[in-house]
């Protein structure tokens, strides 16, 4: 009988050792592969699919509350105007995960642009993500990347390239 749960034990750890090398294995090329957009749909081939793409580095940020939202660059084709963010959060525990479908943009003309489409990827010290928007009914080289939600408030004037005018 000893003999036997002897048995059973090292095939377990053998079983064990073998699954774990598996499992390295897997996430070594994971993570070897990653192109920073992790646990998100890929937006970048979307808007190649589009045609021409502008990238527009921005790199603004505002504070909600004790946390700093960026956004990081603007993408613009002639359908369509990607702009991704990171959210650094200050407490990392029992905290809430950033509403990205509560930014819009806000034209000069006043045409608020309402997100089609958002993604994020949740990390250890907060979130980062992109919320694409159709192109404004008017051509615009600017607009305010808007946030607001309960007594949370914040906005950047972002640069766009002449949207919607077909660059």
């Amino acid at each position: 009988m000893r003999h036997l749960a002897r048995a059973l034990t090292v095939l377990r750890r053998a079983l064990i050792v073998v699954l774990l090398a598996v499992l390295s294995v897997h996430y070594v090329r994971q993570w070897n592969d990653d192109s920073g957009a992790r646990g998100i749909n890929d937006p970048m081939s979307e808007l190649q699919g589009e045609g021409s793409v502008t990238a527009i580095p921005v790199g603004k940020s505002f504070r909600i509350d004790e946390d700093l939202f960026t956004a990081d660059d603007v993408y613009v084709t002639s359908k369509s105007i990607l702009v991704t963010y990171t959210y650094r959060a200050k407490q990392t525990r029992n905290s809430w995960s950033f509403p990205g479908t509560r930014l819009w943009l806000v034209t000069s003309d006043g045409e608020q642009l309402i997100g089609r489409t958002s993604g994020s990827n949740g990390t250890s010290w907060g979130s980062r993500g992109y919320v694409t928007y159709d192109m404004p009914d008017r051509p615009a080289d600017r607009a305010k990347l808007v946030y607001d939600i309960y007594d949370r408030y914040g906005e950047i004037e972002i640069p766009l390239a002449k949207a919607g005018d077909g660059t």
